[in-house]
């Protein structure tokens, strides 16, 4: 066929496979628990939330204007992926990369949380794609510096921003890599551009009493556990997949020859790594935090990948095995049948209907499920609240009145309570509540306590 012969309609054929094989995943996978709590988001555009900045509402939003259902959560991710591609395989200055546009797909489908994002929708999605927006445009900045590229620069810094607060990480280890940077008047302009852009964002949080601030500055630490280590180095093999072995040898080869381009990948990587593992002397930490890694390791490795013939045919093996794991969990977060693990795809409409049959349609007040309240409300459009005790975290429901349309009428209140009738069952787990009349919730009442002492007696 000619298409294969014409090189950048081949890279085009595959960017355009990708998103017809991520629309179709949208379509037959249901939403995972982020997912509908962020797509609960998208109802009300703000400019900040409890959890996260705004852009993963926005996505979501997006994709509604087009769709329906999961597709109206996450096709805007599948379109925006083929973009995110495109500026990876632009920060590649391999001059023959042209002949192995082969070699770069399988690459791509090698690092496996990477595709999850291309039709997933959480925060780390856009953040995927504005980071590697913003390395296309640190690398036409380090060959010219311009107004238009200064622009450019300070976009994507807020996109990255604006996605997860991940991407000062980034920004941050950039600059180290480059300390020059500091001395440059159009990486300051990028910056004060940057500011600008996410000013709103900060007085969201000024004029809420910075939630997010405090709810990431005071996650629940827990006492250290040699686990938390382990598993943070676990997480890096991960996230990468069968063909780890190859790509962090690739990393590490990446050092025999440098550029200041190169060096801010390679700062990326150990940037991340080491943040994350400090961070694991205080609580757990989880593999997609570090996530970003994977477009340095592939930009990275690309080059000395093609270059060894023998590297080549053991990644080319290693990269084949993933890609069959990739092709079976894609089929299995779309069906439970051929899954060997209960994934949080599986069984939500069902789950959903049979609580909304045994609870008369009513309003639904979870108790400690900020997840189960949204994802209920997407399956079937019932009016939703989550009631959170002291012990449970913080999020959304407690900074939004959501619960304001359902005071003083009939709602279910449906817990992990054992006392209560059974109502409905999702992966082995059981939903038990009850009917409450006229019913009214002191969620947002704060009580302020001006003396700096108390005194307290028994009884």
């Amino acid at each position: 066929m000619k298409i294969f012969k014409n090189e950048k309609a081949l890279f085009i054929f595959y960017i355009f496979l990708f998103f017809i094989v991520n629309i179709a995943q949208s379509v037959f996978t249901e939403l995972i628990d982020d997912e509908a709590y962020y797509w609960l988001w998208s109802k009300n555009l703000a400019w900040g939330y409890f959890d996260h900045p705004p852009m993963v509402a926005l996505w979501i939003k997006i994709s509604s204007l087009f769709f329906n259902g999961e597709l109206g959560v996450r096709f805007f991710s599948a379109f925006m992926f083929g973009f995110t591609i495109y500026f990876i395989w632009n920060l590649i200055d391999f001059k023959e990369k042209w002949q192995h546009i082969h070699l770069f797909f399988l690459l791509t489908t090698a690092v496996i949380l990477f595709n999850f994002y291309g039709f997933i929708t959480v925060p780390d999605t856009p953040l995927f794609f504005f980071t590697a927006l913003f390395l296309y445009a640190y690398k036409q900045f380090l060959s010219k510096n311009s107004l238009k590229i200064a622009l450019l620069l300070g976009f994507a810094m807020a996109g990255m921003l604006y996605s997860k607060y991940h991407g000062i990480l980034v920004i941050a280890f950039v600059v180290l890599s480059n300390l020059k940077l500091l001395k440059n008047k159009y990486f300051w302009l990028a910056c004060l551009f940057c500011f600008a852009l996410f000013t709103p964002h900060l007085w969201w949080q000024y004029q809420n009493d910075y939630p997010s601030v405090k709810y990431h500055f005071n996650r629940s630490k827990k006492l250290y556990q040699i686990w938390f280590t382990i598993n943070h180095f676990l997480n890096q093999l991960l996230i990468v997949g069968l063909a780890f072995p190859v790509l962090y040898y690739a990393f590490f080869k990446s050092f025999s020859k440098t550029t200041v381009f190169k060096k801010a990948l390679q700062y990326l990587v150990i940037g991340f790594i080491a943040f994350f593992l400090l961070s694991t002397f205080k609580t757990s930490t989880q593999p997609q935090w570090t996530g970003l890694i994977l477009i340095p390791l592939m930009v990275l490795g690309f080059e000395i990948i093609t270059t060894q013939p023998t590297l080549k045919k053991g990644f080319i093996v290693l990269a084949s095995l993933n890609l069959i794991a990739l092709i079976y969990i894609r089929f299995a977060l779309a069906d439970e049948v051929i899954s060997i693990f209960k994934w949080e795809t599986h069984q939500n409409k069902m789950w959903a209907q049979t609580l909304k049959q045994n609870t008369q349609g009513l309003p639904i007040v979870f108790q400690n499920s900020f997840q189960n309240a949204a994802k209920y409300q997407f399956y079937t459009g019932v009016e939703t609240h989550s009631y959170n005790t002291l012990i449970y975290r913080k999020n959304q429901f407690d900074l939004a009145n959501y619960e304001a349309n359902i005071q003083g009428k009939s709602v279910f209140e449906v817990s992990n309570n054992v006392e209560k009738p059974a109502l409905s069952k999702k992966r082995n787990k059981i939903y038990y509540g009850k009917k409450i009349e006229n019913y009214t919730t002191f969620q947002h009442l704060e009580c302020v306590i001006e003396e700096n002492y108390l005194t307290i007696k028994p009884g």
